[in-house]
């Protein structure tokens, strides 16, 4: 579906709003990795990762644009925002919105399942769910895989994913079936987690890398005792397509 905004409106818009911000890169630079700007196209779109009928990164039909070491996609679907980047030096950036915020009622529906009252003088500026939380980190990383994969790369990369303008949101889990009582917020703006890695553990356990990383995001919010065997078998539902 073609996009209402423009390529820039949208980018700009996720900057100025609560956005994740991922980037993906080799860790040495060399700026033209990808002789040909038409093979980043050729790298990217087997990449794509698609275990829940909205693909990581979504790559529009309509709305992309090749720049002059770039390729880029973007869309504005339903309240929800993305727009990406991938470079010639295999560097790609990546931007969207929170989900949660695109949906009906979510904060609402996430002050009504906890006990624990906000301390005097906070609000909350919006959610964060557990469940959507790991699924994309798992997504991400997977396209991490992928992407060395494809490029053939070797020695180390680096992922970085950075939750933007994040304070006071709390996280929660919307889904009525799992029991969730406790206020947990965000006392920074901004999280980011980053990590050099060899290729060979990115491609060979991208997985338990999603983990790793969903369990830093939760303690910065404030829940310092998750369990990583119940988050691993929601993982593991994404991975098997078995998320009924």
């Amino acid at each position: 579906m073609p996009s209402v905004a423009s390529a820039e409106q949208i980018r700009e818009g996720l900057k100025q709003s609560p956005h994740w911000k991922v980037i993906v890169r080799p860790r040495t630079f060399d700026a033209q990795l990808i002789p040909e700007l038409p093979d980043c196209w050729k790298i990217i779109e087997p990449c794509a990762v698609s275990l829940r009928g909205w693909d990581f990164p979504h790559i529009d039909r309509s709305n992309r644009a090749n720049g002059n070491d770039w390729i880029a996609s973007w869309c504005d679907f339903m309240g929800h925002g993305e727009y990406w980047r991938f470079f010639q030096s295999g560097q790609f950036v990546h931007l969207s919105s929170f989900r949660e915020d695109a949906w009906p009622n979510a904060l609402q529906t996430a002050l009504g399942r906890v006990l624990e009252k906000p301390p005097i003088g906070e609000e909350p500026a919006g959610c964060v769910d557990v469940v959507e939380a790991l699924f994309r980190l798992t997504e991400v990383h997977e396209f991490a895989a992928r992407l060395c994969q494809r490029m053939a790369l070797e020695g180390e990369a680096e992922i970085t994913v950075v939750w933007e303008q994040v304070r006071s949101r709390i996280l929660t889990v919307l889904e009525f079936s799992r029991a969730w009582w406790g206020y947990y917020p965000s006392a920074e703006d901004r999280l980011e987690y980053s990590r050099e890695l060899p290729v060979t553990s990115i491609v060979g356990n991208s997985a338990g890398l999603a983990l790793d990383a969903a369990l830093w995001f939760f303690h910065r919010f404030q829940w310092n005792d998750p369990n990583r065997t119940v988050l691993q078998n929601d993982q593991q539902k994404l991975l098997t397509r078995n998320l009924r």
